[in-house]
């Protein structure tokens, strides 16, 4: 029996975190975008298990990347990484459903913890809970 990878796609404009979070997560199947533009045209033609966002990007901010996973794959996970953490921008990101934030810098261990509860522990929209998880 063939194990499905899991997918996610990583957004930053900043090469280093790309490059950084695609090494960290190599056992999933990871994709990246270097905004968040770019992000929603890949959102456009897959659905990942995962979006990790950073929040303050040019032209399109992880707020609307948020915002398009959410209203479009309810079911995918969202985690936020952001280097300008406020009160108002954790708010504002939790209010849209995301299932966790971290703040720049964090530890591997903070970040694989956090995938694999947004991964594997996330709650399913009523539509999917037929379906099992190994």
């Amino acid at each position: 029996m063939a194990i499905s990878t899991k997918s996610i796609l990583v957004v930053d404009d900043e090469e280093v975190m790309r490059e950084f979070l695609f090494e960290v997560l190599e056992d999933f199947e990871v994709e990246k975008a270097s905004d968040g533009d770019e992000a929603i045209t890949r959102l456009k033609d897959k659905r990942f298990d995962l979006v990790i966002t950073d929040m303050k990007m040019p032209r399109v901010p992880g707020e609307e990347v948020v915002r398009f996973v959410r209203e479009n794959y309810p079911e995918s996970g969202i985690i936020v990484i952001s280097g300008y953490s406020t009160l108002m921008s954790v708010t504002s990101a939790v209010g849209h459903g995301i299932d966790a934030y971290l703040s720049k810098p964090f530890t591997i261990k903070q970040l694989r913890t956090e995938v694999e509860k947004a991964i594997y522990n996330r709650p399913r929209p009523e539509s999917d809970k037929g379906d099992a998880r190994p």
